[in-house]
């Protein structure tokens, strides 16, 4: 009777020390926001969004960046299906393509165009709105005033996506965590009051000298997030990391894969961002799910 009663004890009092998972439910996240990129034609394409969702879903992704370049029937489709599923979805605009020229920074009307798209946004129930390419053309002269210029674009859009109710999120080169770039104009200590959430592309391959970086994923990322936060100061713009799944310089094996992407999330988490967003240009996140799954209990703390 003693010896059944000792078992009974310690079984309960293991329930009470060991976290419950409800079957398939992921465990907590040690981020606010996880999320992928998708292409336009992905997301238009039901089946490959439908698996896309499923596995996200799995592995506690749970915002879907997607290209919007026009009004259409089959776009408003496709979101209300990723929101119905319990997907966060966030609207990547192209503010200028390729980065803008002078005559183009400038112009209104293209503000107004690109307004209209969030606009658009905004009634699909989007709660931020992300602007890439909010830069001018790495080919332009170096001033600081290229930055003051796009900063007038930033508060005209703010403005606009703040009274509709959504956020304002923008995306940047990860070298401006080193420092302002006086060609392209982004500079955060001038940026972070006009911005809601900052989206540094920090992906390591892309650093020059490539060679240095390309063998220092953590260290790079790691080094951007937290020269980022430090420009901006106290103004506490949250941090959504970008991070590449393949290397741009070199290829890979699978598991050197693994390592790499791993890296750049540990980075994310060291530096507390707030969240990192996957980028694939042929939207493969295959890997990124495996390793999510892989890997479960040890991101959640």
């Amino acid at each position: 009777m003693h010896t059944r009663l000792v078992a009974l004890l310690a079984s309960l009092l293991l329930l009470l020390v060991t976290p419950a998972f409800a079957e398939g439910t992921a465990p907590a996240k040690p981020f606010r926001t996880q999320g992928i990129y998708l292409q336009h034609y992905t997301a238009m394409t039901p089946n490959r969004l439908e698996r896309l969702i499923d596995k996200a879903l799995d592995v506690g992704v749970d915002t879907f960046v997607v290209d919007l370049w026009a009004r259409t029937n089959n776009y408003k489709k496709a979101i209300a299906r990723m929101q119905e599923r319990g997907i966060k979805y966030v609207p990547r605009i192209v503010m200028f393509a390729d980065g803008g020229n002078h005559e183009q920074v400038h112009d209104r009307a293209v503000w107004e165009q690109r307004w209209q798209l969030a606009q658009y946004a905004l009634e699909l129930g989007a709660k931020d709105v992300q602007l890439d390419y909010i830069r001018y053309s790495s080919k332009n002269s170096a001033s600081p005033q290229n930055a003051l210029d796009i900063r007038e674009v930033l508060r005209f859009m703010k403005k606009r996506i703040n009274d509709g109710g959504a956020r304002l999120q923008i995306d940047v080169f990860g070298e401006v965590g080193y420092g302002p770039s006086l060609h392209i104009g982004q500079d955060m200590s001038l940026f972070a009051p006009e911005i809601d959430t900052v989206c540094p592309m920090v992906y390591p391959s892309h650093y020059e000298p490539y060679e240095e970086h390309f063998h220092k994923p953590y260290e790079t990322v790691h080094s951007s997030l937290v020269g980022i936060q430090k420009q901006m100061g106290q103004a506490r713009v949250p941090v959504l990391a970008y991070i590449e799944l393949f290397n741009h310089r070199f290829k890979l094996s699978g598991e050197e894969r693994v390592d790499y992407i791993r890296a750049q999330l540990r980075a994310a988490r060291e530096a507390k961002a707030e969240g990192w967003i996957a980028w694939s240009a042929g939207n493969r996140y295959d890997i990124l799910f495996d390793l999510l799954r892989r890997f479960r209990d040890e991101a959640s703390t």
